[in-house]
């Protein structure tokens, strides 16, 4: 048989995090799907039943059995997505690769599970719905492994584009696909710097502090009410074509973000920020959630300002280095 191959978008720019998780009960979320993503291959293979999982960003492979259980597996949300699914009898090799290191807080962890669900749902010939694999994305990572987690990331892996979520109920959500016009969203992709921090993201303590805070305050938390603006403010100017606004309003989320605590916004982005202030940047948000490492988008006043940006971040913070990105394009399809 051909091989199945699947790419799975990541996301950036994401205002209204930490809304969209079980303690908050309700949010919005407004990100970008951007290229490079996740890349996954499934195909038959000689050797003994089961799957050959090959790792190609830790460079590791290891073999699944049915019936294994995900916590013992090497990597327990492959394992998880597996035992999910019902693989045909044989041998398979599945090769799992990405262009965005480990670590980079760009949803990387979502997109690897929703293409690894969808080559296996290929497999069987299933058909695929977006909706559904964020879902079933979401549960593998939450209910499967205990894992914290928002449902935006597995939105944007599933569905691509740019979104506006709306979460009525957790994790229950409606993925509206922004109509943006197109000379936006070429401005976009010419005007977006993605910098990678020097340290890998880590979900550290102070996560686990934020969430303890959060849900002790309740799903009206003023704070929380603020991230919900951002995203609902963020989306209205990418519909208007008003970047200058959009970029603002990301600059307004990482505050919000910051205080929340402000380990969330750690040094080495604090010196990004510091290095890309002035005209020629229209706005910056640290991607994610926050915390030690990951990554920043800045949004530049132009091509040009970009290139500036750029030579001045990788002058003035060693280690940081530029990701190149694209615009991923929508599954869904608008609403008017």
């Amino acid at each position: 048989m051909t091989p199945i191959r699947v790419s799975a978008p990541t996301r950036i720019a994401d205002l209204g995090g930490w809304t969209d998780t079980w303690f908050a009960g309700h949010g919005v979320v407004c990100h970008l799907a951007v290229w490079p993503g996740v890349e996954v291959t499934l195909s038959p293979c000689d050797g003994p039943a089961g799957v050959e999982v090959r790792l190609r960003n830790f460079e590791r492979e290891w073999h699944w059995t049915p019936g294994t259980p995900p916590q013992v597996c090497p990597d327990p949300l492959i394992g998880a997505c597996l035992d999910e699914t019902e693989i045909p009898d044989g041998a398979w090799l599945l090769d799992v690769g990405s262009a965005v290191p480990p670590g980079a807080s760009m949803g990387t962890s979502a997109s690897v599970c929703v293409a690894v669900l969808a080559a296996l749902d290929r497999l069987r010939r299933v058909a695929l719905d977006p909706a559904g694999l964020a879902l079933r994305a979401h549960a593998v990572e939450t209910r499967r492994l205990g894992q914290q987690s928002g449902i935006q990331d597995q939105w944007a892996a599933a569905a691509g584009g740019i979104n506006l979520i709306t979460m009525d109920a957790y994790p229950h959500a409606r993925c509206e696909s922004l109509a943006v016009a197109d000379d936006t969203r070429r401005a976009l992709e010419a005007q977006l710097l993605v910098v990678l921090l020097a340290r890998g993201h880590d979900s550290s303590a102070v996560h686990e502090l934020v969430v303890r805070q959060l849900a002790d305050a309740g799903p009206d938390d003023p704070r929380l009410e603020v991230l919900r603006r951002c995203a609902r403010d963020g989306a209205e100017a990418l519909r208007a074509g008003d970047l200058r606004n959009y970029g603002a309003t990301l600059t307004r989320n990482t505050e919000a973000q910051a205080a929340l605590h402000p380990s969330l916004v750690n040094d080495e982005a604090r010196a990004i920020m510091q290095a890309v202030a002035g005209a020629d940047s229209l706005g910056v948000k640290v991607n994610g959630a926050g915390g030690v490492g990951g990554s920043i988008t800045v949004l530049a006043a132009s091509a040009g300002a970009r290139a500036r940006l750029a030579a001045r971040v990788t002058g003035a913070c060693p280690g940081a280095r530029v990701l190149e990105v694209a615009l991923a394009p929508s599954q869904c399809r608008p609403r008017a």
